[in-house]
């Protein structure tokens, strides 16, 4: 990848001591590309079960790239990606991935016959009961998300990779998705999430550093730490 340009993206590692057999994720040396400009480089990290990642950074920084990445979407210009568990991952990114012109229980209904049903508890702790015969074309941003978000959070995935999942949600469905995601943390599964302005409590913290500026060394946020300014849900 010779044509990429390297602009010395700086994040930093996060890895907790633990078992083996706990492991869920592993990346190690992770560099990755966006139009030939290297945006995340030299990325250890490691996801245990039971633990949850937010990563947060300004716009540009590798949030998306980084989920993609992990999710297998997204090739890597350098290191390694392992996903170390037999259950699938759940993966939603910005866009909700849903028919348009077919009703939400339409939605529901194709992704089951394609494997992939929505859990009927969580498609009753996000109401999705309210809007169940509306097509997706004519509901609110918030309730296209939640829609995406019961068919992406599936009990039998152990993994779940969530880019902006708060994203035009009321707070009473804040709640509910955070109550959803304590649950499936509690039954040992993993999250990781990107957010600008939510977190959970016990999240641990990835804080992606903007591009260096080539032509102004030391133009870079702050090292990766934990805030105590984090809005919690």
């Amino acid at each position: 990848m010779t044509a990429i340009e390297r602009q010395a993206s700086s994040i930093d590692t996060v890895t907790r001591p633990g078992a083996g057999d706990a492991l869920l994720l592993r990346a190690e040396g992770l560099a990755l590309a966006r139009a030939d400009a290297l945006i995340i480089e030299d990325l250890d990290l490691e996801l245990h079960k039971g633990e949850s990642l937010h990563v947060r950074g300004p716009n540009g920084a590798g949030k998306s790239t980084l989920l993609e990445a992990l999710a297998g979407l997204h090739i890597p210009a350098a290191g390694s990606v392992e996903r170390l568990t037999q259950a699938p991952a759940g993966y939603l990114g910005h866009l909700n991935g849903l028919l348009p012109d077919l009703s939400t229980w339409e939605n529901l209904q194709l992704f089951a016959c394609c494997g992939l049903p929505a859990d009927t508890r969580t498609v009753e702790r996000l109401e999705l009961h309210a809007f169940i015969d509306k097509p997706i074309r004519s509901l609110s941003q918030g309730q296209a998300r939640r829609v995406a978000l019961a068919l992406a959070c599936r009990p039998d995935q152990a993994l779940w990779l969530l880019d902006e999942p708060f994203a035009g949600l009321d707070q009473a469905t804040v709640d509910g998705l955070a109550d959803l995601f304590t649950a499936h943390l509690q039954r040992g599964g993993g999250l990781v999430f990107s957010s600008h302005d939510r977190s959970l409590p016990r999240a641990r913290l990835l804080q992606l550093r903007p591009a260096v500026d080539q032509d102004q060394p030391g133009k870079h946020s702050a090292a990766a730490e934990h805030s105590e300014d984090d809005r919690r849900v």
